[in-house]
């Protein structure tokens, strides 16, 4: 039976859209040979077993030790994990298992573990225990899995209570350490004791369109929007990104991203190991700790690593970790996503190590999949590429009443439909102006379409703030806002940011009346908004939000006025506060965003600080130096 099912190894080397087009020749089942996620770790155990699939450092140093196992090991460990979460009741379509963990070398065996047997999610460890506990209520979570107090003592401390507080949750597992004593806890190597290794208990779906995982992507209070992802969906964005960046057995990719990210799990993670290539995570933190940073090529050259990449803040990073006369001649690509790509950054990476940049395109909702540059093709700057094999990428015009497809080089909002696309989110009620009966997604951002099929995204029409590749609800920000005496009503839209593409800017309308205590507001930010990535870096107090003509809010304007924010906050910087600057923000032809600043009592000096300092930004920026008053 092994025998029969295939890795998603390269059926042929892309390059083009042409070669996209040859693989969609021929029948899907033919290649793709997965009903379910086991079904991964059975053919490349089978194909690559003993080749290395998993290495987790311990820390930043190399040579101090890790946590690896083959393809075969790998299988093994999930097996018996599928078991153990079968016998405590997890199956498909009942239960969730969560996950609160770095990751550590016990995580990313349990977590699949967990997909085979029924459902999992894995919960950003760095929000707060109050914003856990919602989440866990809103999946309907059965289990919990945690590190010891030793291994990880916020993780624990946050996990504290959750019984007693999450209606649903059952059984709380502990990962390397001591119960405590305390009720409904159970160690991990209690709980699998007894779990074969060799063969699953019982029958695993055959069902693509089950559901498998959950993820979270935006809002903890309330109505937390969970995206559902399906054995299928797995499968297909783990083969997509197998055939276009071209992962195989020889390849090792460095994962610095977490896996309660779809990067983490999917880009970089299940997309390599079910091609039968080898992941490596240089610490349980990733790219999180500064050691690891300034280590980074160290790990590269330790590991050989064939790709490596991140987030445009961590490539950003890693380039200024660079040490000359490093050995990266192992590397064929970098793979950078989950923000926009400052031009200055890329072109600074690839000028410092060498390395080409390969952009790639996807959200939680497509398992991370929607387009990727070649990686044995030429990357063409600004574009991320094309499109999954078997999925479609179309441009429809924006502001139509009645969908009209763009032409070639058009900008407008871009939509995908594919066997990556998820099936809806936990909630109905979020598919809404997202997903609609023909299975097309909106993705909320606006680009176009070249003539030979590359995509180019030119800005976004969604509301979550990016801040370097991390989903930012706007709603926990405006919901905080708007309980605080002498708000009226607020808004929060994505400032352009050099390091981290984009941070929350918050508009406040006042009470009538009410005198508004801008930095008591911002004490009550800090301490009610849960994420502090999250927290406004400017609050701005305005006299009435925007709207439409039928009264809606019109974040577009925010945005633009955050863009000027910007400006203003550089140019006082720079230029000190007594001068005068405007920034007026438009969109040309191919709705690319188009900033003209005009700067009074500045030195020509001053004006070319400002200027270079704008250049890394997505939006084009002009400056002209005037005398007299604006």
């Amino acid at each position: 039976m092994e025998g029969r099912l295939k890795t998603t190894r390269p059926v042929a080397r892309v390059r083009m859209i042409e070669d996209i087009v040859a693989i969609e020749g021929r029948p899907y089942d033919d290649l793709v040979t997965a009903r379910n996620i086991h079904d991964l770790f059975r053919a490349t155990a089978f194909h690559a077993g003993d080749a290395k699939a998993l290495t987790v450092q311990q820390s930043e140093d190399p040579d101090g030790g890790a946590a690896v196992l083959t393809h075969r090991d790998l299988l093994s460990q999930v097996t018996r994990a599928a078991n153990m979460f079968h016998r405590l009741g997890l199956a498909s379509g009942k239960g969730v298992a969560a996950f609160l963990s770095p990751t550590l070398p016990e995580l990313p065996p349990l977590l699949w573990g967990a997909q085979v047997a029924g459902a999992a999610s894995s919960i950003n460890h760095l929000l707060s225990r109050q914003a856990i506990f919602d989440l866990l209520d809103a999946e309907q979570a059965t289990i919990l899995v945690v590190p010891a107090r030793a291994v990880d003592e916020m993780c624990w401390s946050n996990a504290l209570g959750a019984l007693e507080a999450v209606p649903s949750l059952r059984q709380v597992i502990v990962i390397g350490g001591d119960t405590e004593g305390l009720s409904g806890y159970m160690r991990l190597d209690e709980a699998l004791e007894g779990c074969a290794a060799d063969a699953l208990a019982f029958e695993a779906t055959s069902d693509r369109d089950a559901i498998c995982a959950l993820f979270h992507t935006g809002g903890t209070t309330g109505r937390p929007k969970l995206v559902r992802l399906t054995h299928g969906n797995h499968i297909h964005a783990a083969f997509g990104f197998a055939q276009v960046f071209g992962y195989d057995e020889g390849d090792s990719v460095l994962n610095g991203f977490p896996f309660f990210h779809v990067g983490g799990t999917m880009t970089v993670g299940l997309s390599v190991i079910a091609a039968g290539g080898h992941v490596i995570v240089p610490s349980p933190y990733g790219m999180r700790l500064p050691a690891v940073v300034e280590r980074y090529w160290d790990i590269v050259a330790h590991h050989k690593a064939t790709v490596v990449g991140g987030v445009p803040t961590s490539i950003g990073a890693v380039t200024n970790s660079w040490k000359p006369g490093t050995d990266v001649s192992s590397v064929r690509m970098a793979v950078t996503g989950g923000a926009v790509l400052p031009k200055a950054v890329g072109r600074r990476f690839t000028a410092t190590t060498g390395i080409r940049l390969f952009e790639t395109y996807g959200m939680t909702e497509t398992a991370a999949a929607i387009a990727f540059n070649p990686g044995y093709g030429s990357p063409v700057a600004g574009s991320v590429g094309f499109r999954a094999p078997y999925s479609q990428t179309r441009i429809l015009r924006l502001h139509s009443d009645e969908p009209e497809i763009c032409d070639a080089n058009e900008s407008g909002i871009v939509q995908v439909r594919g066997p990556q696309v998820f099936p809806g989110y936990v909630d109905p009620a979020h598919n809404e102006g997202t997903l609609d009966a023909d299975g097309w997604l909106t993705t909320g951002d606006v680009g176009y379409l070249a003539p030979d099929q590359r995509l180019f995204l030119t800005g976004r029409e969604k509301d979550l703030i990016v801040r370097s590749g991390h989903n930012i609800d706007p709603a926990a920000i405006e919901d905080v806002a708007n309980q605080f005496e002498g708000v009226e009503i607020s808004a929060a839209v994505g400032m352009p940011d050099q390091y981290a593409g984009e941070v929350p800017a918050l508009f406040v309308v006042a009470t009538a009346g009410a005198e508004l205590d801008m930095a008591a507001l911002r004490r009550h930010l800090e301490t009610h908004v849960h994420e502090r990535p999250a927290w406004p870096r400017s609050i701005i107090k305005i006299d009435a939000l925007p709207v439409t003509a039928v009264g809606k809010l019109f974040k577009p304007a925010l945005r633009d006025r955050a863009i000027a924010e910007k400006v203003r906050l550089e140019a006082e910087r720079i230029c000190g506060s007594s001068v005068e600057v405007q920034a007026d923000v438009r969109l040309d032809e191919r709705k690319r965003t188009r900033v003209e600043v005009t700067i009074a009592g500045a030195t020509a000096e001053q004006a070319g600080a400002l200027d270079a300092a704008l250049k890394p930004l997505p939006q084009t920026y002009e400056i002209r130096r005037t005398q007299g008053s604006i």
